[in-house]
């Protein structure tokens, strides 16, 4: 009676469905800035992006705005991206911006969810004072904000 007890309980164990976002392109929408000491420079912080997921618990991100692909670790619906660096290039600038960032939050369904990004940015290049005069910003500086996201295919 105990192993089939357990063989039954196996069974489910393995048989269960995960929660999973669903792949594809999604909106990322901002929401409450609670830090705005990087001043227009948040504004960048904001993009869609591509999700993927990864066997194992854990989906990628491609921003559309930057370059680098992160990884962030699934449990239930919630979602936890740990540090990660990515880069974005200031257009007609030799600059480029150091972000390193850190994001969690929750689904609420396979195609929609909210959550908090905090981000340091530092910058690199030879104008990076004309960024700075130009965004009203001293580098580095912090930001930090709510979100939404929502599947967009």
């Amino acid at each position: 009676m105990k192993r089939a007890w357990f063989l039954g309980v196996s069974l489910l164990v393995g048989c269960g469905n995960e929660f999973e976002p669903r792949d594809g392109r999604w909106n990322f929408l901002p929401g409450e800035t609670i830090d705005e000491s990087c001043g227009s420079i948040t504004d960048m912080l904001s993009g869609d992006f591509v999700l993927t997921n990864e066997n194992g618990g854990t989906f990628t991100i491609l921003a559309d705005n930057t370059t680098g692909v992160f990884a962030c670790e699934l449990s239930g619906k919630e979602f936890d991206c740990p540090e990660h660096l990515l880069r974005a290039k200031i257009s007609m600038t030799d600059v480029t911006l150091d972000v390193t960032t850190t994001e969690v939050g929750s689904f609420t369904s396979e195609t929609v969810g909210s959550g908090r990004r905090d981000a340091r940015v530092v910058c690199n290049g030879s104008q990076c004072s004309l960024v700075a005069a130009v965004a009203k910003v001293k580098f580095p500086c912090t930001a930090a904000f709510e979100f939404m996201v929502e599947h967009a295919d």
